[in-house]
């Protein structure tokens, strides 16, 4: 296939090599990470076609667990010419529905129904120029957080996209586009909707300053322009998010060159905007901030009356490198806070989600409660989503030939009830974050890897999770342990 694709690329790309340089990765893991035990994973019905033909809801941080889980076995094909370089990940893995069920959580098949059929999650091709500009396009992760708990799409999602790098001196500039599942839920197999249903808002709930118009044609696109500004140890950035929904994206929605779109949230658009700041020294290490508005109340397409809320979220964050006799020291420590509708919308297709769809041959349809689709919604934002008040520590260290390592981490979690995938109408009063009934973890984990051979690596890590969470009228405080392993070779 690479073969196939690459004449065309160097018709694009004119280069003056000789030949193209290909490599093949192939790695076996045998795993297992169970889903997490503190809260539920399957969180119901999110429509039915059928009496016995349903698809669910997916807990977002049970889906992110799997997905760390390293597949059965990968194969990575790479290729590069000059600065041109191609990507493709072809992971055997275990089916989600199949992983979820298995106490163990192992990634072993045990069956051919739990073979994932989704893949492959990754492939890309990039382009460098000499001067440093960058372009990527394809299906890959992206994330402009320096901290993987960062709110400004700092949840390292896979995107079916294109990103632009510009280096202009001190100054740099880039932009981003993704192309995001437009799937909304309520529709029934002969195609009708129900009513209160996400299909049905978009196609008739109308926000002010649509004045009465809809928007319900099936796209979603995420567009992100980001300058920024190195002022000696700072890195200084402005960043604009702009969520397209219910419409086809045109030029004049996220012309790259203009960094503010004055498209007043008409009903097909939502606009974000972000601040980062990052101070970096030699001796105390790398401190960064950011925060983030969608909503600010102001004079323009305001309705008299309407409730004055501000969305928000920010991190705040700090990290350490150094290197001892000992070994390499890496310490870490992030606060992220979000408001009760940070990244929500009444409109749902101007939500600030990526949803995923698992189809699943796992179950027999002939069976009770057949499910053939998980539904998960991952946050573009902060990892964890909305009404949330988290503090995430980690000290990690390897040996100074990097043949072992070990690390622990230690966290304090908050968050109230109020999803993103709930109707935004019925949040609207709170303030937030953590509204309604609110949830704390205490979770204390230890981990430790080892090279056995050049190809062959040992990992495992055991830990406990406190939760407090509510149970009727009360709070009941559990205990939950987490354990996880894999042995990995490489080829």
């Amino acid at each position: 296939m690479i073969y196939l694709i690459l004449p065309w690329v160097l018709y694009l790309f004119p280069t003056d090599s000789v030949g193209v340089v290909t490599h093949v990765d192939f790695q076996v893991t045998g795993g297992f990470h169970p889903s997490p035990a503190d809260h539920p994973v399957d969180l119901g019905i999110a429509e039915s076609y059928l009496p016995n033909w349903t698809a669910h809801r997916l807990d977002p941080e049970a889906a992110r667990r799997w997905e760390d889980l390293p597949p059965l076995a990968a194969m990575v094909l790479s290729a590069r010419f000059d600065s041109v370089r191609m990507i493709a990940n072809l992971p055997l893995r275990r089916d989600i529905d199949a992983w979820r069920r298995d106490p163990t959580g192992s990634n072993l098949l045990l069956a051919p129904g739990e073979l994932d059929i989704n893949v492959p999650y990754e492939g890309w091709i990039s382009w460098s120029s000499t001067g440093g500009t960058n372009l990527k396009l394809g299906r890959f992760r992206q994330s402009f957080s320096p901290s993987p708990y960062g709110v400004i799409l700092g949840s390292d999602l896979v995107h079916d996209g294109a990103l632009v790098q510009v280096p202009m001196g001190r100054w740099s500039f880039e932009v981003f586009f993704s192309s995001l599942n437009p799937w909304l839920t309520g529709v029934h197999a002969d195609g009708s909707v129900d009513p209160g249903s996400e299909a049905d808002l978009q196609r008739t709930r109308t926000i002010p300053n649509e004045r009465g118009r809809n928007y319900s044609d099936p796209y979603k696109s995420l567009f992100l322009h980001k300058l920024s500004c190195q002022v000696g140890a700072w890195d200084l950035s402005l960043v604009e998010q702009l969520l397209v929904g219910g419409k086809a994206p045109q030029l004049r929605d996220a012309v790259p060159f203009v960094m503010w779109h004055n498209n007043f949230g008409d009903g097909y658009s939502k606009v974000s905007t972000a601040v980062q700041a990052i101070w970096t020294s030699q001796s105390l290490g790398r401190f960064h901030g950011q925060g983030i508005f969608e909503d600010i109340q102001s004079p323009v397409g305001e309705v008299e009356g309407s409730d004055p809320r501000v969305i928000y979220a920010a991190n705040l964050g700090w990290r350490l490198d150094k290197k001892c006799p000992s070994g390499d020291w890496t310490a870490t420590s992030d606060l992220s806070l979000t408001s009760a509708t940070f990244n929500n919308h009444e409109l749902p297709l101007l939500k600030g989600t990526s949803r995923r769809l698992y189809r699943s041959n796992n179950r027999d349809q002939d069976a009770p409660g057949f499910v053939d689709t998980w539904i998960v919604d991952q946050p573009l934002g902060y990892l964890r989503g909305s009404d949330a008040l988290d503090l995430w520590t980690h000290l990690d260290w390897s040996a100074t030939d990097h043949s072992h390592g070990a690390g622990v981490e230690l966290d304090w979690l908050n968050q109230g009830d109020a999803a993103v995938w709930m109707d935004e109408d019925t949040l609207s009063h709170r303030k937030g974050p953590l509204s309604g009934k609110v949830t704390t973890q205490w979770r204390a984990l230890g981990h430790g890897w080892t090279k056995v051979t050049k190809s062959l690596r040992l990992d495992g890590g055991l830990g406990v999770v406190v939760v407090d969470a509510p149970e009727g009228e009360e709070q009941t405080l559990t205990l939950h342990p987490d354990v996880f392993g894999s042995l990995s070779v490489g080829f």
